[in-house]
């Protein structure tokens, strides 16, 4: 039992005390059983525990832009010590909108509340808890009306690189018939992201050479970009290439002109 569960439980068994003694008739309570409960001593135990000190944190302190917040409050002293049996108010704005309201919250020890707010953009949230003291029902002692204000700046999240193949078609080398069909490399036009990787293997089986060189062609005259360039590649080899920004990259194989592609980058 902590020193808070402590003051709690003693207050409560004081008042227990006061109220059956009450309720007695003064003839039926024995004089030397007489319990006598000094109302300083009341008073000292609420005046302790309105000196205790409950410091609330968020877990976790991050969120992602496009994710809901889900959040848990926990409460603890200046001596780094775990406080429950806190009642607060917790309430949260985004751009001046209220995404999280809960008042009248109550963390139980190895039980509290998870608090979960509308979907985040990328601006600005500023957290409110309130402590409303501690106890339950009418005993409620201790801190009340304390405010703390934190604030999130959502992150937007870390995207996993995706993995996308370009393979030469087979007898791509040997006939113009692919030109018109697209089809020279397969797939000839890819969308992707920055960040991704992209492989692109000489798959042909007519075991021709080829290439996949970042740039444009005008009529049978190649024009390099200096973007990517695998060199002339035999049968099975492969080539890596991360693009690094947005924008259109057009490619060609440098000893078949025809065969050509665009690779999207968003």
């Amino acid at each position: 039992m902590n020193f808070t569960y402590g003051l709690i439980a003693i207050v409560g068994l004081l008042v227990a005390a006061s109220i059956v003694l009450i309720s007695l008739d003064p003839q039926e309570i024995p004089e030397s059983n007489a319990i006598v409960i000094p109302e300083t001593k009341i008073a000292q135990i609420e005046e302790d525990l309105s000196q205790l000190s409950v410091n609330p944190s968020i877990l976790p302190s991050i969120t992602n832009v496009g994710d809901s917040l889900v959040l848990e409050v926990e409460f603890k002293d200046d001596d780094g010590n775990v406080v429950d049996h806190v009642n607060y108010d917790i309430f949260a704005t985004q751009n001046s909108d209220s995404i999280l309201s809960d008042p009248a919250s109550h963390r139980h020890p190895g039980k509290y509340p998870i608090h979960e707010s509308s979907v985040l953009d990328d601006s600005l949230i500023q957290i409110q808890v309130v402590v409303q003291g501690l106890g339950h029902g009418d005993d409620i002692f201790g801190p009340k009306g304390i405010e703390t204000t934190f604030t999130i700046t959502p992150v937007i999240a870390a995207q996993t690189a995706t993995s996308t193949e370009i393979k030469t078609s087979d007898n791509s080398g040997m006939s113009m018939d692919c030109q018109a069909s697209l089809d020279c490399y397969t797939p000839s036009i890819i969308t992707v992201s920055v960040g991704d990787v992209i492989t692109m293997i000489n798959s042909d089986s007519t075991a021709a050479m080829h290439s996949f060189t970042a740039g444009s062609v005008d009529g049978f005259t190649p024009s390099p970009s200096g973007t990517f360039d695998t060199g002339i590649m035999s049968a099975d080899d492969s080539f890596e290439w991360i693009p690094e920004s947005t924008g259109e990259v057009p490619y060609y194989c440098l000893l078949h002109t025809w065969m050509q592609g665009t690779i999207i980058v968003e």
